[in-house]
């Protein structure tokens, strides 16, 4: 007598094979940030809009992830508005920083991000996280450059990336404003989600 494949949940239904002897099966697949998502594991970290006043490259947002999972981030989101007084034909760009450990962003009175929210609207599960905002004439220090991304005045960009967290990584955003800068407003997001428990 042929095998057959029961539903182990008592319903008595059988698995269906189709004339080529393959099983009929339906899947739903969904990438690990939508489960993430639905677990109430996502999160928008947000520096909020802040103003540079010189053109020194300057740190805007530090994360340190203090979960006993990875964090994943998969974007980042940099809003840049239009400078007083910087060159429109100088350079701009941000660059992401590895692991920075030191700095008075996150060791002299850090100041909190503006936003850190769950992205599951109907979840209150908070991210155990640094996440602390710059300012002009903050530093960032012993991290390595990791990634430099070209901006440009009046842009919002998305930086797509899969940077992975363990507990106790740090990432750091730094932002070059133009030249000859002396206002210019910003911010900084990072789109992240814990890694599921195994």
């Amino acid at each position: 007598m042929a095998e057959q494949i029961k539903d182990g949940t008592g319903s008595g239904t059988l698995v269906g094979v189709d004339a080529q002897n393959r099983l009929e099966t339906f899947t739903v697949t969904e990438s690990g940030d939508l489960d993430a998502s639905n677990r109430g594991d996502a999160y928008n970290i947000n520096t909020g809009i802040i103003s540079l006043t010189n053109a020194v490259d300057t740190p805007v947002l530090y994360i340190k992830n203090n979960e006993d999972r990875s964090l994943i981030v998969t974007g980042i989101v940099i809003g840049v508005f239009n400078s007083t007084n910087g060159s429109s034909t100088a350079d701009m760009y941000a660059t992401f920083v590895r692991n920075p450990t030191a700095g008075t962003i996150n060791e002299s009175a850090p100041a909190d991000v503006a936003i850190n929210s769950n992205r599951n609207y109907s979840s209150s599960q908070t991210l155990t996280a640094d996440a602390y905002v710059g300012a002009t004439d903050d530093t960032m220090t012993n991290g390595d450059d990791h990634i430099i991304v070209r901006l440009s005045a009046g842009s919002r960009s998305l930086i797509g990336i899969t940077e992975v967290l363990g507990q106790g990584a740090t990432l750091g955003v730094k932002i070059k404003p133009p030249t000859s800068n002396t206002a210019m407003s910003c911010y900084v997001a990072a789109v992240c989600y814990l890694h599921k428990k195994d």
